[in-house]
């Protein structure tokens, strides 16, 4: 048992956040006390909360943190709680953010921010969309460019090249200019419905 220095209730040893530098290997304070403290400073300090939240997350400590959240045996239980604040705050997060979107000085930091982002990281946007929609690196995307010559896989066109895929299995085929990969989406990926096309062409060509 341990006595709060804050609250001044004695409490259980579990009640107390762990603190490496103290005799018992507790903090001073139990765990309501302390995050109530720590929340008062954030509040009183946002500049100095959100420095020393971006020290801590260039830390090996955060790091191997987030990998033991994402893959540990805790991912299910932490994705449970998500999704039950999700649900239960929705209504009033969703209230704030039309509020924050429709404040003029909140969109001018927000577009200086991604203008900024972009800046740094030119090929940013590029990276997160090859990795979400196809499951692709930078790296294997230029590999593909580097094979294809910079050409559509089709027209054989020096171009601006776009990923396609099969709709059905997701899987990534080879690189396309934007027309050959629409043409495609317009005939439903059927190869017999092309063949018919050309044929058309061929019937009615001058």
């Amino acid at each position: 048992m341990k006595t709060c220095r804050a609250c001044k209730v004695e409490k259980p040893l579990g009640e107390f956040h762990k603190a490496s530098k103290t005799p018992d290997g507790r903090q001073y304070r139990c765990k309501p006390c302390a995050i109530s403290a720590a929340r008062q400073r954030a509040l009183a300090n946002p500049e100095a909360k959100r420095e020393a939240d971006r020290r801590y997350r260039q830390t090996d400590k955060y790091k191997a943190n987030r990998k033991a959240r994402r893959e540990g045996p805790q991912r299910e239980r932490l994705l449970e709680q998500k999704r039950e604040s999700w649900y239960r705050n929705h209504d009033t997060n969703l209230e704030k953010l039309r509020a924050r979107e429709a404040d003029p000085e909140f969109r001018a930091k927000a577009r200086a921010r991604y203008a900024k982002w972009r800046k740094e990281n030119p090929r940013g946007t590029r990276k997160w969309a090859l990795k979400y929609f196809y499951g692709l690196t930078l790296d294997q995307w230029d590999a593909m460019v580097l094979a294809q010559e910079g050409r559509c896989a089709i027209c054989e066109q020096p171009c601006e090249l776009v990923v396609d895929h099969c709709h059905t299995s997701g899987a990534v085929r080879e690189l396309l200019c934007g027309t050959c990969n629409s043409g495609l989406g317009h005939f439903k990926d059927n190869p017999a419905a092309l063949r018919a096309a050309a044929d058309y062409l061929e019937r009615h060509r001058a």
